[in-house]
């Protein structure tokens, strides 16, 4: 399969690849969609999206979302009713959107447009076909994306797609401006996932969707923006200047939603394991966001296990550093001495950069290859999975069927049927954080 590209004959926008006050994001950066120059229409909106700038009604000034923000149960649904209140639309100019200027209602409708529209061809390209949504009937043919609502949260729902904003803290007493959802490129690219995952695995009602449906859906749509983030080359860029090449790590790359150097929804380099106190924890509560680190983690291991044997096949570390480098999983599993484990990642940290000081065209390529593997591979994945490979844990007695045994499964014969390359490196991530495949169904 040949590396995806972004269509430079296609309509351009501005887009923040990654949260905007991370460092190195400040500014926007140009994009294109594959749809040809005046082809978008005004919202912008085409065949499967439209952007609704909503109003909200006196004395709101934004729309409250379709979701209620503390119980999630929806209020009601889309589409927005044409007779409510709405901005103008959004309208090209020259066929293009690139011309909004930043801070606006009209860059937040573009940004989150034009988002949504980069992770929809990047996993159409890995999947091999087009997703029709699993919403689409007769009332509801777009996807509709309304990009500041009143909440401080983001939403994914049947039919559509909303972002609030969140409130920094306030400095020299000045009042405040609002960080919108809808510019961070994780949080819009995650609620999009949901959706491209319910469209591949299937959307059962509401009383069928166990924890670990649930738990697995957060997961795997952080895992579809971390791949999707990936075919930036600025993302690239800095992802390997920061880390001088060593991913197991925390970085920009295994944060989700990252507000800052030392803020995020979740980190998927995590040694969150079967028997972890936080995933008991997790599971008494029902706690989807917590349960969905076992899934995230074990797939991040062999995203990085896979780039690490790519390093190795293009000669730029050697093998023996490729098995010195540990996740975090196996880090804990050792149980070293705080100072040794300290030691040892120093090591490591000064081997990475020395490597990565001569070869860093072979590290970026390595990367490169392991983002193509690793999303086919979980493209491949998710085609063979269906909500029934996540029962709920009320199983009969002396079954011991343990969490994404079901998806882990699929994972290795999706790997298969690619080739076989990887089963060993999936089975030894998963196992290390206890969890096995479950037997292949007829």
């Amino acid at each position: 399969m040949k590396r995806f590209r972004f269509d430079q004959r296609g309509t351009r926008f501005r887009i923040y690849q990654q949260a905007k006050n991370v460092r190195g994001f400040a500014a926007p950066s140009t994009i294109h969609v594959g749809s040809r120059p005046g082809t978008i229409g005004p919202g912008p909106s085409d065949s499967r999206i439209r952007v609704i700038d909503a109003k909200g009604r006196r004395p709101r000034k934004w729309k409250l979302p379709y979701s209620d923000s503390s119980s999630g149960e929806p209020r009601w649904r889309p589409p927005y009713p044409s007779r409510d209140p709405r901005h103008p639309p959004l309208t090209a100019r020259r066929g293009h959107f690139d011309h909004v200027r930043t801070g606006t209602r009209a860059f937040s409708a573009a940004n989150a447009f034009a988002t949504v529209r980069c992770v929809l061809e990047i996993w159409e390209h890995y999947l091999g076909r087009r997703i029709v949504w699993f919403f689409r009937d007769a009332k509801r043919r777009h996807l509709e994306i309304i990009p500041r609502v009143e909440t401080d949260n983001a939403w994914s729902g049947e039919g559509f797609l909303e972002f609030g904003y969140l409130l920094p803290e306030a400095r020299r007493r000045r009042r405040p401006r609002p960080e919108w959802l809808c510019e961070n490129f994780d949080v819009v690219a995650h609620e999009a996932g949901h959706l491209i995952l319910k469209s591949v695995i299937g959307n059962p009602t509401a009383a069928k969707k166990t924890l670990e449906y649930r738990a697995h859906e957060e997961g795997a749509a952080d895992l579809v923006a971390l791949v999707a983030c990936l075919h930036f080359d600025g993302v690239v860029e800095r992802l390997l200047a920061n880390t001088q090449g060593r991913l197991f790590s925390r970085n920009m790359l295994s944060r989700f939603g990252e507000k800052g150097r030392d803020s995020q929804i979740r980190s998927a380099f995590n040694s969150a394991t079967t028997w972890s106190p936080s995933i008991a924890k997790a599971e008494l509560k029902y706690d989807k966001h917590a349960f969905s680190k076992l899934y995230t983690g074990g797939a991040f291991d062999v995203f990085v296990e896979i780039y690490e044997h790519y390093l190795v096949r293009r000669g730029a570390i050697p093998p023996r550093l490729a098995r010195d480098s540990k996740s975090a999983s196996a880090t804990a599993i050792d149980a070293d001495s705080p100072s040794a484990t300290h030691r040892r990642f120093e090591r490591l940290r000064q081997s990475f950069e020395a490597h990565f000081a001569r070869n860093k065209e072979k590290f970026r390529l390595a990367l490169l290859d392991a983002r193509d593997d690793f999303g086919r591979l979980l493209a491949r994945t998710w085609v063979r999975t269906s909500p029934e490979d996540f029962p709920g844990r009320d199983l009969p007695r002396g079954n011991n069927r343990l969490p994404y045994s079901g998806v882990v499964a699929n994972m290795i014969a999706a790997d298969r049927a690619l080739g076989g390359r990887y089963e060993t490196i999936i089975r030894a991530a998963f196992l290390r954080r206890g969890i096995s495949p479950a037997p292949r169904r007829p």
